[in-house]
């Protein structure tokens, strides 16, 4: 997977949850655990997420014999509208890229817009609407 550094790359879904649920969903390791990089076929192995401003997070994927590691760190932590990271994917492309994610209260829950502008693999536009599809179902799960 190429990155390129031109156009951002912007995505948005509705969600049926109150704006903290779904901000909760993008830093708690066991919510990450089920919806972000969640496929079928591969096995989340380890997420760690040091909560707070400058903390770093990592999601380790199991992909048959390959090991992911998507990593990065925290930059703007503003509950429950905005969160921003940096995000390095170094099995799947090189550089870095920033990720904002806007969570807007509507009134059946909420607007999520995420932005992801540097470092951008050509197929992302496509794997950000499968993640925010997974992030909806899981919020639409009984509790």
């Amino acid at each position: 997977m190429n990155a390129t550094a031109k156009q951002p790359v912007q995505v948005s879904r509705s969600i049926d949850a109150s704006p903290e649920v779904v901000f909760d969903a993008w830093l708690e390791p066991e919510l990450i655990r089920r919806w972000m990089f969640q496929c079928p076929t591969n096995e989340i192995c380890q997420v760690r997420s040091d909560r707070v401003v400058g903390g770093a997070f990592s999601i380790v994927e199991r992909a048959g014999d390959e090991v992911i590691d998507q990593l990065g760190q925290y930059l703007e932590l503003s509950r429950p509208n905005k969160l921003v990271f940096s995000l390095r994917v170094p099995k799947h492309f090189s550089g870095e890229s920033l990720v904002t994610v806007g969570i807007e209260p509507a009134a059946h829950g909420c607007d999520v817009t995420l932005t992801q502008t540097g470092a951008v693999p050509a197929d992302i536009q496509h794997a950000w609407r499968h993640k925010l599809e997974s992030l909806a179902l899981m919020c639409a799960e009984p509790s």
